[in-house]
């Protein structure tokens, strides 16, 4: 055991000083923890996945299938945990919760006979579920404690064009997930998810509305444009990204790799991406170096790995960027899977506050003021 640790332990450095050895540089030691899909629907309830899996449906046993709407019980304990820690400036730990702004209108979309794509803004999502009402206000005061920062993560976590196509198809297991008021496909890919892959390059026009009309959702919300954004799933073509520099946007959140569209699913061009690099007009890339997953593999030691890809990130200045998914703190599904990640991420803070008492905790936002 203490070998395989100690393995995992090498393995992990490695491949975060691949990415860390090239880009620009910091001037402190600064933790980041980016976490994306707020906001959006999976998982509907316990009811529907005992369905899913009395079906037979793949997603039954995903590691999707404990994700969910976080609840108002999942916010106010993850909160719980950021507000433990604290940083050499007396601020909390902090989450740049990156954040989608809507998800299907199930009712409409049936009664335009799967022809046409409609949506909820995710606050009306909210008031749907059971123990999710008072989400926003939540969310507010998240932000006003300095430990839960939206960004914007896009309109929906949803290739809708995809979708409907399958629905109008007659698909049994798409069908089945939709009249549960899930979007799942009912298999294990990724192909109804990445919101900006595309199929023809004419999808684009379209996607650059769609960006748009997610970027006014997020400042009538909120009350400021999102300073940074994340593509579903990695995946965006560059044309997109003139959208988002022209509404505030500053950085671009991913990883070593763009996963730029081809028109063919699962096939992508990788456009490779250093901490600090711009594209023509200036808008920055943010490279996640350190990964926080328990949810993808609960028998990691995820704590001790992240923990070495932070050392490989302030060994060659760059900030540890942590890539932490919602799915980690939920348990509106499953409380054993929301107890994972909190009790896991509880150990990390502490023991990133005790190793670097000198750290600094700031949201993506944020960054461009520690840049040398």
């Amino acid at each position: 055991m203490k070998n395989n640790l100690i393995i995992q332990s090498v393995k992990s450095y490695l491949s975060a000083t691949k990415i860390n050895r090239e880009g620009s540089a910091i001037k402190e030691k600064i933790v980041l923890i980016e976490s994306d899909d707020w906001g959006a629907i999976r998982t509907p309830s316990l009811e529907a996945l005992n369905r899913f899996q009395k079906k037979g449906l793949d997603i039954g046993n995903s590691i999707y299938k404990a994700d969910a709407l976080e609840s108002q019980d999942d916010l106010e304990l993850l909160f719980d945990v950021l507000s433990k820690y604290k940083d050499r400036d007396g601020l909390n730990a902090k989450m740049t919760a990156n954040a989608i702004m809507a998800n299907p209108d199930f009712e409409k979309i049936k009664n335009s006979n799967f022809t046409e794509f409609h949506y909820k803004r995710f606050t009306e999502t909210f008031k749907e579920y059971p123990k999710h009402a008072n989400n926003l206000e939540i969310w507010k005061q998240g932000q006003n404690q300095g430990i839960f920062q939206p960004q914007l993560h896009g309109r929906e976590h949803l290739n809708y064009k995809r979708w409907l196509k399958v629905l109008q198809s007659n698909n049994e297991a798409a069908h089945f997930c939709f009249n549960l008021g899930a979007t799942y496909s009912g298999n294990k890919d990724y192909s109804f998810m990445e919101a900006y892959d595309w199929d023809t390059p004419e999808d684009i026009a379209e996607q650059k509305i769609v960006i748009q009309d997610a970027i006014t959702i997020f400042k009538e919300t909120f009350g400021y444009f999102s300073k940074s954004f994340i593509a579903p799933c990695y995946n965006w073509d560059p044309l997109i990204e003139y959208v988002l520099q022209d509404n505030g946007v500053d950085w671009i959140q991913g990883m070593k790799s763009q996963l730029a569209p081809t028109g063919i699913f699962d096939c992508y061009l990788p456009i490779k991406h250093n901490f600090g690099d711009t594209n023509a007009k200036g808008l920055k890339y943010n490279i996640r170096n350190c990964f926080f997953e328990p949810s993808s593999a609960p028998d990691r030691d995820w704590v001790d790995s992240c923990l070495v890809q932070i050392s490989s990130a302030f060994l060659w200045n760059k900030p540890a960027v942590i890539c932490s998914h919602r799915i980690n703190y939920i348990g509106f599904i499953d409380e054993k899977n929301r107890d994972r990640g909190l009790r896991d991420l509880n150990n990390l803070l502490k023991k990133i506050v005790q190793k670097w008492p000198e750290v600094k905790f700031i949201s993506t936002d944020e960054l461009d003021q520690f840049l040398l």
